[in-house]
């Protein structure tokens, strides 16, 4: 299988990368400026997500594409991450379409969870304020996938509260709508077993034009 992956120099996208080439996938990475140590199977290339024509010309001949792009809060406040949040996904959905790509996913955020019943975790009182506004950015994108607004094959995936560096263990339980917590109460997974559950979902395609998550 040959895929795309954005973001692929950051925590997640990282993981996403290391994994499907260990799985003998053909994988071009695509960053906005930071070098991709070389492997085999890899293409690395410098682009703007943002950019629908440079989307297209990059993923045409690929089976899937993989999203793990976020401008992160370092860089800019949670306005600022939702507005480039907005025109990286409007860019990448034309591009994908407009190169005849079908399948998708999309690494999304954890807020449009349930936490408990009727209340997604963005909403909770326990969420941060000072993250809502990308956060909820990312929810809109979730709906607008829903509302069948992009005629694509695609999947979106929600981590969990906490998503950390850590073990390769392989195990990890799946949900689809609900936040999902351990014994403990905690809400957690590893980089490295969240990348599985990713690649898992390109292999076995459970839940096309659905969402779901990962955690322990």
């Amino acid at each position: 299988m040959s895929i795309v992956v954005f973001g692929a120099s950051g925590n997640i996208g990282g993981n996403i990368l290391k994994e499907a080439l260990a799985r003998g996938y053909r994988v071009t990475g695509v960053t906005r400026s930071r070098d991709l140590d070389p492997a085999a199977g890899l293409t690395a290339l410098k682009a703007d997500i943002a950019d629908a024509g440079d989307v297209a010309k990059i993923v045409a001949g690929h089976d899937a594409v993989v999203s793990a792009y976020s401008p992160g809060l370092r860089r800019y406040s949670a306005e600022h991450a939702a507005d480039l949040i907005r025109k990286a996904h409007e860019a990448l959905f034309a591009g994908v379409a407009r190169a005849g790509v079908r399948r998708i996913i999309i690494v999304g955020g954890v807020g449009s969870l349930e936490a408990s019943p009727g209340v997604d975790v963005v909403d909770s009182d326990f969420y941060p304020v000072e993250h809502k506004a990308h956060t909820l950015r990312n929810r809109e994108i979730l709906r607008s996938l829903r509302r069948g607004e992009h005629d694509l094959d695609w999947t979106y995936v929600s981590p969990p509260l906490n998503i950390e560096p850590g073990a390769r263990t392989g195990t990890y339980r799946l949900g689809e709508n609900q936040l999902l917590r351990d014994a403990a109460g905690e809400s957690r997974i590893s980089e490295a077993d969240f990348a599985i559950a990713i690649l898992d979902e390109l292999d076995k395609g459970q839940f096309i034009r659905r969402r779901f998550t990962a955690a322990y």
